[in-house]
């Protein structure tokens, strides 16, 4: 019935094997590693770069045209024309619908760049999470080790008192039993640890398999969240919203420049003549030319079509408000839950747990209780143990979500 001791030795030393002294992961020195190498930021600052040069194309005029005319030609492809003629001409764009066309581009432009920020603050969020998960992988795969030593002790006990008859076989077979599971558990906490290890490594751009030092000790500080106190500086400061503001007035742009289809847009041309005739050769015209908006049906239904598009995009302004306000309640409520709770297990749970451990082990020392209840105490210590740590992981991946609607620590 007992378990070989090179592996019980390997699984006691597991923790210390796989740190090795390397140096310990820095949150703020990764974040700022995710921030510069993750590829969905990149991604998202690439298109902002683009809609941004798309501002400079919104006011730009139309390439120019250059015409070369051969007039009363006699010959093929117009050889022996009389008169040869160069014109250029050039279409401007009414100064009042180039505004329009500029500000809806400038608009839709601070969309993209605010869905960019947006994109950032949510990656950040993401990678703050992959951190605690880690880092809470590490406690397991620690605080499993821990209970590895405890069970191993306590079986122990169970077979010098067997060996000595003051305890039961059945006490020993189950101490055994005991031990194979906290050796399980064990193994799947390190499982656990190499695939958060993994999802860190993917956020900052890096090959999931590369080895990853353990991370530092961190301790969210608790404060109560005000829904209230924090629902102004989320909607003055959250970058989706103010992404569908952007777009919200590149509609209303877009609109106005319908309405303005009806104004007529302007044309320049130059002319310049060579020819035999005397009178003729070396003369030049300029010509100014409108527009004429002639198909009267055409602007109307342009107007009705960004009319609907104004109103689509405030009805997804208003929902993207209403989204932001609902994620905000949700995380100021689990943020106090998850408070509550770590600062019950810190205070008191934990410390009973502890007590209530060695309680049962003096208990069953003395052959006043069974091993069941001395079984029962220890697993109570390991799940207080389990819990209190996922508690205090969560409070802090809330507190990341938290500061993600704004990019910045509320």
């Amino acid at each position: 019935m007992k378990t070989p001791g090179a592996v019980l030795l390997f699984l006691s030393l597991l923790p210390a094997l796989m740190a090795e002294e390397l140096p310990r992961l820095n949150l703020k020195a990764y974040l700022a590693e995710v921030r510069g190498n993750n590829q969905e930021i990149a991604a998202a600052a690439a298109l902002a770069r683009a809609y941004s040069e798309k501002v400079k194309l919104a006011w730009l005029p139309a390439d120019p045209v250059l015409e070369l005319e051969r007039m009363y030609a006699d010959g093929a492809l117009g050889s022996g024309a009389a008169e040869r003629n160069f014109l250029l001409r050039q279409e401007f764009r009414n100064p009042w619908k180039m505004r329009l066309q500029k500000n809806a581009a400038t608009a839709e432009s601070g969309y993209f760049w605010a869905q960019k920020n947006d994109r950032i603050n949510r990656t950040l969020a993401e990678a703050k999470a992959a951190f605690y998960e880690y880092a809470l992988a590490c406690h397991h795969e620690l605080i499993y080790a821990e209970n590895l030593e405890l069970v191993k002790r306590l079986a122990r006990i169970a077979e010098t008192r067997y060996s000595i008859n003051q305890g039961s076989q059945s006490d020993a077979i189950k101490a055994q039993v005991e031990l194979s599971k906290a050796m399980n558990m064990l193994i799947t906490a390190g499982q656990e640890k190499e695939t958060a290890a993994a999802r860190v490594n993917n956020l900052r751009g890096r090959d999931p398999e590369e080895r990853l030092p353990e991370p530092e000790a961190f301790d969210a500080p608790a404060a109560p969240a005000d829904y209230k106190a924090l629902s102004a500086a989320v909607l003055a400061k959250n970058p989706a919203l103010e992404a569908m503001a952007s777009r919200l007035r590149a509609s209303e742009n877009k609109l106005s420049l319908a309405r303005a289809e009806s104004a007529p847009d302007f044309m320049l041309s130059w002319r310049r003549r060579t020819a035999g005739d005397a009178a003729v050769n070396g003369t030049y015209d300029v010509s100014l030319g409108l527009t004429l908006p002639l198909w009267f049906t055409k602007q109307p239904a342009m107007t009705r079509e960004a009319r609907a598009e104004r109103d689509m995009s405030s009805a997804e302004y208003e929902a993207a408000r209403n989204d932001v306000l609902l994620e905000l309640k949700e995380i100021t409520v689990k943020l106090d839950y998850y408070r509550r709770l770590k600062d019950l297990y810190g205070g008191t749970v934990l410390s009973q747990a502890e007590l209530s451990l060695k309680a049962s082990e003096a208990a069953y020392q003395a052959g006043k209780s069974d091993f069941l209840d001395l079984i029962d105490a220890n697993r109570t210590l390991l799940e207080t143990k389990r819990e209190y740590y996922e508690y205090a992981a969560d409070y802090a991946s809330w507190l990341g979500r938290l500061s993600s609607l704004t990019g910045e620590s509320l």
